[in-house]
C-alpha cells in the first residue's frame, strides 16, 4: 500500500482526530485510513448519482416526448390537495 506523511496538522484537527480514533475503537493511523476510504467512498456514490441523474433527465425527456400530453406531477399533486 502507498505511504502519505502528513505535515503541520493544526493541533485542533489533531486532537479531534485522536478523540475520533479513541471513540472508534481504532489507532490514529487505521482512523485516518478510515476517514479516507469513506472520502473515496462517498466521492464514487456522488459520481454514479450525478450519472444516474444524467439518465433520468434522458428518460424524463424522451417520455415527454412520447406522452406530450400528460400533466405535471405538480399540477396532479395540486389538483389532489385542491380536492380535499
Amino acid at each position: 500500500m502507498p505511504n502519505v506523511m502528513v505535515r503541520n496538522i493544526p493541533q485542533e484537527a489533531y486532537a479531534a482526530l485522536k478523540q475520533d480514533a479513541k471513540r472508534n475503537h481504532r489507532s490514529l493511523n487505521a482512523e485516518i485510513v478510515a476517514m479516507l476510504r469513506d472520502k473515496a467512498d462517498m466521492a464514487r456514490r456522488r459520481a454514479r448519482a450525478a450519472e444516474a441523474m444524467k439518465r433520468l433527465d434522458v428518460l424524463q425527456a424522451q417520455i415527454a416526448r412520447e406522452f406530450p400530453d400528460q400533466p405535471s406531477s405538480v399540477e396532479l399533486i395540486r389538483e389532489d390537495r385542491d380536492s380535499r
